[in-house]
């Protein structure tokens, strides 16, 4: 989906960005700032993409295209996006796939893909991080085993940094800072960057030992 703006005599074409929401953010403020805090990524995210649109190159990352979900072992999560993925795997995902994500996490080692894939697809789509939600490789896709930043920086999204730093700025509430000029302030400064974990290196086991936890206490409430 696409819609057209115009901008003095120039027509540009910004791509459509929806807002991921969930009934729940009523009752849990973290979740509505962690979902804003996406939706000022993926608006920044689709202006930068559609400028490459523009100039004739093409998106290479697709639905099914994960090498860089297997390939990559340093992807940066802040925590609040912890949070976030602890919440949606526990109380959202169902059926086979829970089964699937947990029997990964509970195995998952350093070094080894990304344990929220399932045949190629982010089961944690709606809340990944913003580091992948900000990885996106135009032109061709990735071969096997390839990281592109360092092969063909090029092909690689540079984030807008604007609208980074807006997003980081409203996950800071998270952390206790509400006035928003000192917000902007201190997300321009980095003050998340020392709070940031390697991905790879978050006990993940932890998390598929509470998955089983939620389940017994949805049991003994039934």
């Amino acid at each position: 989906m696409s819609k057209k703006r115009k901008k003095g005599n120039k027509k540009t074409q910004i791509l459509h960005v929806k807002r991921v929401s969930f009934p729940e953010e009523q009752a849990l403020p973290w979740l509505s700032m962690l979902l804003d805090a996406y939706f000022i990524a993926d608006k920044g995210i689709a202006i930068e993409i559609s400028k490459r649109l523009r100039s004739g190159e093409h998106l290479a990352c697709k639905k099914g295209c994960s090498s860089c979900c297997t390939t990559h072992v340093t992807i940066p999560i802040y925590p609040l996006e912890v949070v976030g993925i602890y919440w949606f795997v526990i109380e959202k995902t169902l059926g086979p796939e829970r089964d699937i994500i947990k029997k990964q996490l509970a195995s998952f080692r350093k070094g080894k893909g990304c344990p929220f894939l399932i045949a190629g697809v982010c089961a944690i789509h709606p809340v990944r991080p913003l580091a992948c939600r900000h990885f996106n490789v135009f032109n061709k896709p990735c071969r096997p085993g390839e990281d592109p930043y360092y092969t063909r920086r090029k092909d690689v999204l540079t984030p807008n940094e604007r609208f980074k730093q807006r997003a980081l700025a409203a996950m800071l509430p998270f952390h206790g800072i509400k006035e928003p000029s000192e917000k902007k302030r201190l997300a321009r400064a980095g003050i998340l960057d020392s709070m940031v974990k390697n991905m790879q290196e978050i006990e993940w086991k932890n998390l598929s030992i509470r998955m089983d936890g939620y389940i017994l206490s949805k049991t003994k409430v039934g």
